[in-house]
């Protein structure tokens, strides 16, 4: 099992290693899905518009989307 400590790292590595999106734009860590996924900052923007939308999902597989580690979301007890 990974450790807080060795999760921070993995993450701050992924950030080092590709710090912007071929598009220009900066990527960020995002925890979703049981996961922390390095993604294109454009990704999060949101679109206004049809058309807006239909560019961004065509546009969507060019950006920075990937899973960096496993991170299961915390786990609280009941007292």
């Amino acid at each position: 099992m990974t450790d807080n400590r060795q999760i921070v790292e993995m993450i701050e590595r992924a950030s080092d290693a590709e710090p912007a999106c071929p598009c220009g734009r900066h990527t960020t860590p995002e925890w979703r899905d049981g996961a922390v996924w390095l993604e294109c900052a454009s990704l999060r923007d949101r679109r206004q518009g049809r058309l807006a939308r239909v560019m961004a999902a065509l546009s969507a597989p060019a950006h920075v989307r990937r899973r960096i580690v496993d991170v299961p979301p915390l786990m609280t007890t009941a007292s």
